[in-house]
């Protein structure tokens, strides 16, 4: 099992009792709260928005709970990852929010899958997954207390625009990949087009107001936003556009297998996702892809299109055998 350590120094931690503790120090590293190592302080928490929105909708992008939502497809299609040869390998997850992604790779033969959250909604996760392979803490992506060079998967996804700084969270997740290992990274990308949603006109109101004001809103009138974006959408491209730029309320005209109401409630959840995180960091492509190759990683697939978000899979260069090919 990949051991929990000193995010500063690498030293491996020890449990005693209710916490971990680095060799030398006065004070544990983290606590063991009901069953999960806390390495994050409630006021280093820039992400409880998140917390609180994957519990509020706890059930809406879950596979197993909410069957249509085609999570797993999605997953797979962007990661690439029945390409390689999983079994027996370990993954490190880089944010998994509520756990619906995580659902997806204990799908997957991995030996060990390790994911960690900035939020409390790592507690909504351990609350419907439950699997010996699986360990989840609450962390920061900029101090991941793993060793670097320990994992034969690190997977980031739908993460790092949400954090202060996105090319060094990008940068942190490398550090954790081993030659010859697989990274798969996302980001929104930073681009004209996309500066255009709405979300990016009301945020600097949206974000600072108290995350069941903004639940309330979409709660009351999202279903009467979902008609009009549907009604706009589908009359001509310049009411379309307009939509995108101006209606508050995100619109999708499908996904996977749902209903018009499974429809609905996820528009709910991305509407409050995109108006409420303290950040939302968009990269470059070119920003993006020489961040990941001066990590020492080849590319192995991109995707880089007019509207976010940019996504790669790639490998880390070095003397290990590579996990490529499978299939």
């Amino acid at each position: 099992m990949v051991p929990f350590v000193d995010p500063l120094t690498g030293v491996p931690l020890e449990q005693r009792g209710d916490a971990l503790w680095a060799p030398g120090l006065s004070e544990p590293l983290a606590r063991v709260v009901d069953g999960i190592p806390r390495f994050v302080a409630r006021d280093e928490n820039y992400a409880e928005s998140f917390g609180w929105q994957w519990k509020h909708w706890e059930n809406t992008l879950s596979d197993r709970r909410n069957a249509g939502s085609a999570k797993r497809e999605v997953v797979l299609h962007r990661t690439r990852f029945l390409d390689y040869d999983l079994k027996g390998k370990t993954i490190l997850e880089c944010g998994m929010g509520g756990g619906d992604d995580t659902e997806v790779l204990l799908d997957l033969p991995f030996a060990e899958v390790h994911s960690f959250d900035l939020s409390t909604a790592v507690e909504r996760a351990v609350r419907h997954l439950d699997d010996p392979r699986l360990v989840v803490s609450q962390a920061s992506i900029t101090a991941i207390p793993y060793p670097d060079e320990a994992f034969d998967f690190v997977f980031c996804h739908r993460v790092l625009q949400h954090t202060p700084d996105p090319v060094a969270s990008l940068r942190s997740i490398c550090r954790k990949v081993k030659p010859g290992g697989v990274l798969f990274a996302h980001v929104y990308k930073l681009g004209w087009r996309n500066l255009m949603h709405f979300k990016y006109k009301y945020r600097w109101l949206t974000r600072r107001l108290p995350n069941r004001w903004i639940a309330g809103y979409v709660e009351r009138f999202g279903p009467a936003l979902h008609a009009v974006n549907r009604f706009m959408w589908r009359r001509n491209v310049l009411l379309k556009g307009l939509a995108y730029n101006f209606v508050p309320f995100q619109y999708h005209q499908d996904y996977g297998d749902m209903t018009e109401t499974q429809l609905i409630e996820l528009e709910k959840l991305n509407t409050f996702d995109g108006l409420t995180p303290r950040y939302d960091r968009p990269l470059t492509s070119r920003r993006f892809r020489s961040t990941i190759e001066g990590a020492r990683f080849r590319i192995e697939h991109y995707n880089d299109p007019s509207f976010s978000p940019l996504f790669c899979t790639a490998v880390k260069e070095g003397p290990a055998a590579s996990l490529a090919a499978a299939a």
